[in-house]
């Protein structure tokens, strides 16, 4: 795993959240740290092409607390975090034909840069089985966490809009 990228990372979530003057409650933070986790954990595994369940305890004693240090907790939401981690690894390949079936004419999944492939994978799992968190929601926190990883924000929210729309229909009706 590229350890500079996510001291990278983690050096811009502490600065975005040390701007803020008032934080988000506890458990919204600990949920945003199960993403941040989940979206490096994908990354780790497309780069150094290992699976999941050996990436999995090295990334937890490397990265975890580093995390939930940042985002001011005392632990990330460890059940979002497993939920995510496994379910963006054994769904991956119905996510990728997801994320190909959205892209305009000319883009191709080759052009995606493997950072936001792990953004919106993990955006999309939660948009399709994750029913109990608003799609709002969904979207802010993905399009935050673009930003963070550096993607293009508007190209991961017009993906992510899209399947939404798609997937929540009768949440997103009225919008």
């Amino acid at each position: 795993m590229s350890e500079d990228f996510i001291e990278t990372n983690l050096q811009e979530l502490e600065t975005r959240i040390s701007d803020k003057k008032g934080l988000r409650p506890v458990v919204l933070r600990m949920r945003t740290g199960a993403r941040i986790a989940a979206v490096q954990l994908a990354y780790s595994v497309d780069i150094t092409q290992s699976s999941l369940a050996e990436a999995l305890p090295e990334f937890i004693a490397h990265y975890g607390d580093v995390i939930a240090n940042q985002l001011k907790v005392k632990k990330i939401d460890d059940a979002h975090f497993q939920h995510l981690a496994s379910g963006v690894a054994t769904e991956k390949e119905q996510l990728d034909e997801d994320i190909a079936a959205t892209l305009s004419q000319g883009w191709s999944m080759e052009r995606l840069a493997l950072h936001e492939l792990s953004v919106l994978r993990a955006g999309i799992f939660e948009l399709k089985v994750m029913p109990h968190i608003p799609a709002r929601a969904v979207l802010s926190e993905y399009s935050g966490l673009a930003d963070i990883f550096q993607c293009d924000v508007g190209f991961i929210n017009a993906i992510l809009d899209k399947l939404a729309r798609q997937y929540r229909k009768i949440e997103l009706a009225d919008n």
